[in-house]
């Protein structure tokens, strides 16, 4: 189970999208993308109420969500990749005694995570303890 404890939740996005989440649902990575989006923020009024998500998702910046979501930012990266920002985001919040939470499914990026005692969590297990 998941802990229901106000938490950052930094969301490898294109592997959440791509891995589990809406295969079936949407068959474009933008619509998936953004439904994933209003989603979170729904979370963060109902069963994660004080959390909020980062979703870093590799390359240009894309309008995900038409609208501005409440504690669920989308960020791009070009420089570095996805899993860098994820893991410099993840240290700097856990060092600084944040309560902060890695959703991937990513081995190499949820070893290295690991690594500095930093929790995370499965795609699907995260989608599975929140879905209807």
């Amino acid at each position: 189970m998941i802990s229901k404890k106000p938490t950052i939740y930094i969301i490898d996005g294109l592997n959440f999208v791509r891995s589990f989440l809406f295969k079936g649902i949407s068959d474009k990575e933008e619509q998936a993308s953004r439904e994933l989006a209003f989603w979170l923020e729904d979370l963060t009024h109902t069963e994660l109420l004080g959390s909020s998500f980062r979703i870093i998702f590799d390359g240009t910046f894309r309008d995900i969500s038409q609208r501005q979501c409440q504690n669920v930012d989308a960020i791009f990266t070009e420089a570095i990749t996805a899993d860098e920002l994820i893991l410099e985001q993840a240290t700097f919040l856990h060092r600084q005694g944040q309560r902060v939470n890695v959703i991937t499914s990513d081995r190499e990026l949820t070893q290295r995570l690991r690594e500095e005692k930093i929790k995370t969590i499965s795609c699907s297990k995260f989608f599975s303890d929140f879905s209807v």
